[in-house]
């Protein structure tokens, strides 16, 4: 496997050399005979119908339920990916190929081909790269078919080369070791599968080493590869959970390497910004962020910052729900430098797109109210979902001691305002400021609730005043925090 030729004699005579990599280190194994006799059975099965996509399932749960919410781990649908690719890699070769007309330029389109690269920097088990391997070879058929039809209307009898995508343009990143491994298997995979899809006489074998490709590093802080087109989904976690979830040390590297950015914001708006610091005036990016990418200082450090350096956001999904577990709601952006004829938000043609992914308001003009200020403040801070509880839960509870009406309340947010006209709260919240612990044990119901289901969240919290008050909001707001209200 390892050794280039093929296998003279012995027990593997005839085994052609195909290592790519995966066999250069033998890892002595023992298995008893009872997971021998599995080996043995999933190896005689036809894994030909098996998606390597599934792997992405695989890797997040590899993870346990703590880990992938520390890191922002989430598995990104095919049809999700493909809001992605579509736009920033198809489209583009798509109307190249389309455009071309003569021989001359179907050549120089083949040589663009040779040379493009795709880099995902959150790469985990690499289902945005291989779905990006799969819609290049079909690109790749697509002009090399043009190019026949050319040469044979000009009676040309050069013979088509097949075989200039190869998995060795494909580039990758993650901290997760073993989500690299998974990625470069995934990878390879892809190449046999589009041989078989597409019905192509380049070889299967031997397979590509792709070691130097996907690589485990932390793309906040290594360079990156160069690439073509950019894609992928970095991982999501508050501004305000950073230092909470991943240390003090981890929290200060990032905010001296990105000492411009002066408020806290989501992680992943630190991939947008270097994303777009990482392309060239003809390269394109596509990635998946939470929606707070749209939205206040996370906008500003994200989708203004890359609309103030000259891009275009040519296709995005302002927000939809997450098709995982995560139980957040996305938005998809792709963006380059150059103007193009179109622009598509949510499937629908609109003229332009701007950073608050919307066609008519651009929130990025807007100016603060100053007849608004010493009117509004900011909200409390639960840290702890289960503070929250819908109106059936809450009159019940009051249905059985009135005294509970006391510490249930209201709870309105942003979405209450815009979503119906009376702007009425459809949730209440449990809240027990000002209340000792000794005193709270007398909403019994309510207690209890917070004990079971709240206290084991936040005794794990990196922040003392919250794990010894776990029975009160992290932030009370007491004072009624000012903030500004703008005019778009």
């Amino acid at each position: 496997m390892n050794r280039p030729g093929i296998t003279p004699a012995g027990r593997y005579k005839g085994v052609d050399y195909f290592n790519g990599g995966l066999f250069a280190t033998i890892n002595p194994i023992e298995l008893t005979k009872e997971e021998l006799n599995y080996l043995d059975a999933a190896a005689r099965e036809n894994w030909q119908q098996v998606r390597p996509a599934i792997f992405g399932n695989i890797f997040e749960g590899t993870a346990n339920q703590e880990e992938r919410h520390a890191y922002g781990m989430h598995f990104t649908s095919e049809a999700d990916i493909m809001k992605i690719v579509k736009p920033t890699i198809s489209n583009y070769w798509d109307d190249k190929i389309e455009a071309a007309n003569t021989i001359a330029e179907l050549n120089s389109l083949q040589l663009e081909l040779q040379n493009y690269r795709v880099l995902d920097p959150a790469c985990g088990s690499g289902n945005f790269l291989y779905l990006a391997y799969q819609e290049l070879k079909k690109i790749e058929k697509s002009l090399l078919d043009k190019i026949s039809e050319r040469r044979r209307s000009e009676t040309l009898k050069q013979q088509v080369q097949m075989g200039l995508v190869t998995p060795l343009q494909f580039y990758g990143m993650d901290i997760n070791p073993f989500a690299v491994e998974l990625a470069k298997v995934t990878l390879t995979i892809a190449k046999k599968v589009a041989i078989d899809r597409l019905e192509l006489t380049e070889p299967e074998l031997p397979l590509d080493t792709l070691d130097n490709n996907i690589v485990c590093q932390d793309a906040l802080f290594t360079p990156w590869a160069k690439a073509s087109a950019i894609i992928g989904n970095p991982p999501f976690l508050g501004g305000n959970k950073i230092r909470l979830e991943l240390g003090d040390d981890y929290a200060e590297k990032i905010y001296h390497k990105f000492s411009k950015v002066k408020s806290q914001v989501d992680l992943c708006s630190y991939w947008f910004r270097l994303a777009h610091e990482n392309i060239d005036k003809k390269d394109r990016v596509g990635l998946v962020g939470t929606n707070t990418i749209a939205q206040g200082n996370t906008r500003k450090a994200s989708l203004d910052y890359i609309m103030n350096n000259g891009a275009i956001i040519h296709e995005a999904v302002s927000t939809q729900s997450w098709t995982g577990e995560a139980g957040v709601h996305v938005s998809i952006v792709n963006w380059c430098y150059q103007n193009t004829n179109d622009c598509y938000l949510d499937n629908n043609k609109v003229d332009k797109i701007s950073s608050s992914l919307k066609n008519t308001t651009d929130t990025s003009k807007a100016i603060k109210l100053a007849a608004n200020r010493g009117y509004t403040f900011e909200g409390v801070k639960p840290t702890g979902k289960d503070f929250i509880v819908s109106q059936e839960q809450a009159k019940k509870w009051i249905s059985l001691n009135n005294k509970n009406a006391e510490v249930l309340k209201l709870y309105s947010t942003g979405s209450n305002l815009t979503s119906n006209i009376k702007a009425i709260p459809d949730r209440w919240i449990i809240d027990f400021y000002g209340i000792s612990l000794e005193n709270v044990i007398e909403y019994k119901l309510l207690f209890e609730h917070i004990r079971d289901n709240v206290k084991p969240e936040r005794i794990k919290n990196r922040d003392k005043k919250a794990r010894e008050n776990w029975w009160i909001f992290q932030r009370t707001r007491p004072e009624k925090k000012l903030i500004d209200i703008y005019e778009i």
